[in-house]
């Protein structure tokens, strides 16, 4: 039965603000997902690896460094894409450096948030 505090109406069905938070949560989740499927893509394509191994790799990244995992996928994708940009692949030394530094920066963009500064400040 539905009681005055509940999130729903006397019907039982969700009201037009659970709908809009429920899908404004769904769209952060896939957003926040996307990087992590293209990192791992990224890194499949890079080092020849399987789609569980990609993620390892970033998850082992992310836990030895203590950088959430989505963080540093971001950054991955943002290193390699501007390293491509730059330059064509010629040694993969180069996209080493970007997945096993990412973690730095990617701190430089958490601690900027948590100062209240946007992503792209310097």
């Amino acid at each position: 039965m539905s009681t005055a505090t509940d999130a729903h109406g006397p019907s039982g069905i969700p009201q037009p603000d659970d709908e809009a938070r429920i899908s404004e949560a769904v769209r952060e989740i896939a957003e926040q997902r996307a990087f992590i499927e293209q990192a791992k893509g990224m890194l499949m394509f890079i080092y020849g690896l399987d789609e569980n191994a990609a993620f390892d790799l970033l998850r082992w990244q992310s836990q030895q460094h203590n950088v959430k995992l989505r963080l540093l996928a971001e950054q991955v994708v943002k290193d390699i894409s501007a390293l491509g940009k730059r330059k064509p692949l010629q040694n993969r030394l180069d996209h080493d450096k970007v997945l096993l530094t990412a973690h730095l920066r990617a701190a430089n963009v958490a601690r900027r948030q948590r100062d209240g500064q946007s992503k792209t400040d310097a």
